[in-house]
């Protein structure tokens, strides 16, 4: 904590000598207690753990401090770091005093919340029985074709949505959060089709958090 003092001097000499500057009968008057306050850092996230610095002048003898964090805390020493564990806005104030002078100074500390962790899209897992080669299925028809993104995963543990079309006609042919979403079987007439897959995330409320990640299959289905 740094100190300063102002004081008035005066010389006994001049003042028995009614010297220069003096008159008998005059009174020395104490300069005025002043304090000045800050703190550092003056917002952050909470817990925001502060430093505070309080400079005094003009104080007369020996004086004491209140301290009062804001956060229903309070102490006697400025130089002690204090922590804001919850968010808010805090006026932390000082009161200074001598035998007769008395001062108060004040700074503002504002704690914020911590921001919640950004969305992280899902890890998506597409197969097929029989397997792709190179997004590419062949087999004889009828081609049974089970498509299977079970194994797909999401960092923040977010319920997962899938949805299938199996022939690219633009209608999902199976869209939901269950297993007979994220696994099911297609049969294939003889032709060649194409098919895709897709999976996103989404909240408590039903909200889509990512755009869909897609896989497309080519189905060639021989005679």
């Amino acid at each position: 904590m740094n100190r300063r003092i102002g004081v008035v001097i005066a010389s006994a000499a001049l003042l028995l000598a009614g010297g220069p500057g003096c008159n008998e009968g005059d009174t020395l008057v104490a300069p005025t207690l002043a304090a000045e306050c800050s703190a550092t850092p003056a917002t952050g996230t909470a817990p925001l753990t502060v430093a505070f610095n309080l400079n005094v002048s003009g104080a007369q003898g020996a004086f004491t401090v209140a301290v009062s964090y804001g956060d229903g805390a309070s102490g006697t020493s400025p130089d002690q770091p204090h922590t804001y564990a919850a968010p808010g806005t805090y006026t932390a104030s000082f009161a200074v005093k001598t035998t007769l002078q008395s001062a108060l100074c004040s700074t503002t500390v504002v704690a914020s919340a911590t921001p919640p962790p950004s969305n992280r899209p899902p890890d998506p897992v597409f197969k097929s029985t029989p397997a792709a080669s190179g997004g590419r299925i062949r087999g004889a028809a009828p081609l049974t074709v089970t498509f299977n993104m079970c194994a797909s995963t999401d960092p923040d543990k977010d319920l997962l949505w899938f949805q299938m079309d199996f022939t690219d006609d633009g209608h999902w042919d199976v869209k939901g959060t269950t297993g007979a979403n994220c696994r099911h079987d297609h049969t294939y007439a003889a032709g060649t089709y194409a098919a895709t897959n897709c999976v996103t995330d989404m909240d408590a409320d039903g909200s889509f958090l990512d755009p869909f990640q897609c896989y497309g299959y080519t189905v060639v289905a021989t005679p």
